[in-house]
């Protein structure tokens, strides 16, 4: 169905009615058809989808096998309308038993790494060798891969690695550090319990003292254990916000409508929502609140919709990435980013499309390798900002820009207009937020996207 045919006439007040611009509906639908080919063309292998037919291909398929007049042709096609919510439920709660099953199967072997792990350690100091663990290093981009559109850390074998020795005096208190928390993993998996990182920190005030400290200790034995931290019962404290026509069924059935007119947080258990169900053409994933908050206001979701914005209120959190890419995987939709005409804008936009760094062992969740970069451009900024309204980087904005383009991902071919991007930034020795390329929120949802929105689909 097309954007035009279910929102060609949506209230927006008493009296008034929304039309879509038609050259916009088509962009819309072009930039959701490009997608679902491109998915396509990807997994043509797959000739059998897992999936419930549409109604358009069961009354092809009823053509072909029987033949019915007009009236009952439409009663079949109308119970089987009602059979489809029926078998998604069905699919729903088998999908939620076999979640349930591979969580007990993956609990086993992780609780019993652990135990290996602590063995070792006890082993070494009953023999009187100094305790240590082997890490890989996840301080260096040259311990990373580019690979299927994302930065991976290389395996245990390739990459280089750093030992954390006990009877350094610099590296005793991230080993003890580490060791408690393996210790509190295994009593979460054991006890079948969920913590944030957050309440795992308030418990233990004394021991960590700063919240860095716990955050680099759980990452450490992520990497020891090879496991994303949600395995482990550590989750993180979700700040982002989602708004649109989606809908989120967590494992317990607890059903997430997001049509909220301030948009409803994410939660904190990604991976524990069972399905995501939505009518949306594109996901638009929104630096920064103020303007997540202003498209709100102004109609965004019919105006552009059908359409899933998203936020991560500055620099993303991994339960924002870890959405924003299941969206583009599982729903196959595509990605926009909305961010300022900036260093730090182009760098959150790297981090949600490649992946950081730091959490780099968990790319393969939290990378969206689909991601398009909407705006704002650089020649934004020029063309558009006024020149009052444009400033002059900063030295710290300079380094930033020569740290982005040392990364090791940005010399592949695919990432050439990113370099060129950035090389234009540098040159020009000026910056722009979103603000200033669009002043108004009227601006921004009717004018400045729109185009965008029609830019790309001339491109394609």
């Amino acid at each position: 169905m097309r954007a035009s045919e279910r929102h060609a006439s949506l209230p927006l007040g008493h009296g008034s009615q929304f039309r879509q611009d038609p050259e916009l509906t088509e962009a819309i639908d072009q930039l959701y058809a490009d997608e679902q080919l491109e998915r396509v063309v990807d997994n043509s292998e797959n000739l059998l989808p897992n999936r419930i037919l549409e109604l358009s291909e069961v009354r092809e398929l009823v053509k072909n096998e029987i033949s019915l007049n007009g009236d009952d042709l439409n009663l079949v096609l109308s119970e089987v309308q009602k059979q489809r919510f029926y078998f998604k439920s069905i699919i729903v709660d088998v999908q939620a038993d076999q979640s349930v099953q591979e969580i007990q199967c993956r609990r086993k072997p992780l609780i019993k790494k652990i135990e290996g792990i602590l063995d070792e350690v006890n082993k070494m100091a009953e023999r009187g060798e100094t305790p240590k663990l082997e890490l890989r290093n996840q301080r260096l981009w040259s311990n990373c891969v580019y690979d299927f559109d994302r930065v991976t850390l290389k395996s245990f074998a390739e990459a280089k690695k750093t030992s954390i020795c006990y009877s350094d005096s610099n590296d005793r208190t991230r080993f003890s550090t580490i060791v408690f928390v393996l210790t509190k993993v295994h009593e979460l998996l054991t006890k079948r319990l969920t913590v944030t990182r957050r309440e795992l920190f308030y418990q233990n005030v004394a021991r960590f003292r700063k919240q860095s400290t716990l955050d680099t200790a759980v990452r450490d034995v992520c990497c020891l254990l090879e496991s994303p931290p949600w395995h482990l019962g550590v989750v993180a404290t979700a700040k982002g916000l989602v708004a649109g026509p989606l809908v989120m069924v967590a494992r317990n059935g607890a059903v997430v409508d997001c049509m909220n007119s301030g948009g409803v947080l994410i939660p904190q258990d990604v991976s524990g929502i069972q399905s995501l169900r939505s009518t949306a053409r594109y996901v638009l994933v929104v630096e920064k609140d103020a303007i997540f908050q202003k498209l709100l206001d102004e109609g965004a979701l019919m105006r552009l919709g059908p359409v899933i914005i998203i936020t991560g209120k500055g620099y993303p959190d991994v339960c924002t990435r870890q959405l924003v890419a299941r969206l583009t995987r599982e729903l196959r939709l595509p990605a926009l980013a909305l961010v300022d005409a900036d260093p730090h804008g182009l760098e959150i936009y790297l981090t949600y499309k490649y992946g950081s760094l730091a959490q780099s062992h968990l790319s393969h969740d939290l990378s969206c390798g689909k991601l398009r970069l909407l705006g704002a451009r650089h020649a934004d900024a020029v063309t558009l900002a006024p020149a009052a309204a444009r400033l002059p980087l900063t030295a710290r904005d300079r380094r930033k820009i020569q740290s982005l383009m040392r990364r090791p991902y940005l010399d592949a071919p695919a990432c050439a207009p990113l370099r060129a991007e950035l090389r234009a930034m540098l040159a020009s020795g000026v910056k722009a937020e979103l603000e200033a390329v669009a002043p108004t929120a009227s601006e921004l949802c009717d004018a400045y996207i729109p185009a965008k929105l029609r830019q790309l689909r001339v491109k394609t």
